[in-house]
């Protein structure tokens, strides 16, 4: 009876907490979009740059990808995932603004230009990496056994949809172009993604914590 009294059945995060984490991986998506997608299109339809150009930097971002398993352990010493995923978003959301930074950069100084991109999509690849594991490490450690193919499924289902949705409307907005638009747009959905991780996972983790305490 004390046993059980002290030890009670875990329930886990419920959905409304599984979609919220849905929402950080939605804002990741969205910010992700930006430097993958949109500066792709900037690159080589409005400046003629090769192609290679944003492939490279692109594959660079993913490389830097690899030391995810330095992140989750972080945050695993710590216990604490918050920190990790909310610093994870800022270092994404500052990586994709010194991102378009650069872009503007390239036609001009393609040396500083070409510096700076590769220094941001370095930021953006830590920001994916810091926020994404530890949001995925607090989904696994927070939701039952039962629940975690489905959490895993909604919260992945949700960060294409958030790079479905930023697409769409970033590329709306930057018809016409104009770099002045494009840093407003980029500044517009980087932000926005930003406060929307933030909102969502906003007091989610000591529930979490407390449910299988």
């Amino acid at each position: 009876m004390g046993s059980t009294a002290s030890h009670p059945s875990p329930t886990g995060l419920g959905w409304i907490a599984i979609i919220r984490l849905g929402l950080v991986q939605a804002a990741i998506g969205a910010i992700v979009m930006l430097a993958t997608s949109l500066l792709n299109r900037v690159m080589v339809v409005e400046y003629a740059l090769a192609a290679a150009v944003p492939a490279g930097l692109v594959a660079w971002h993913y490389a830097v990808q690899l030391a995810r398993p330095l992140w989750g352990h972080g945050s695993d010493r710590g216990r604490r995932r918050t920190p990790w995923i909310v610093g994870g978003m800022a270092m994404l959301a500052g990586g994709a603004l010194l991102a378009v930074r650069a872009t503007v950069m390239l036609p001009d100084s393609a040396l500083l230009g070409g510096a700076l991109a590769i220094f941001a999509f370095t930021m953006i690849g830590a920001g994916v990496g810091a926020a994404g594991t530890s949001m995925l490490a607090l989904l696994a450690s927070g939701v039952v056994p039962e629940r975690r193919a489905a959490a895993a499924a909604v919260t992945w289902t949700m960060m294409i949809a958030g790079i479905v949705v930023a697409a769409g409307v970033a590329g709306a907005l930057l018809d016409p172009f104009s770099e002045a638009r494009l840093i407003g747009v980029a500044a517009g959905v980087a932000l926005a993604a930003f406060a929307l991780a933030c909102a969502a996972i906003w007091r989610l983790e000591p529930r979490a914590m407390q449910d299988f305490s």
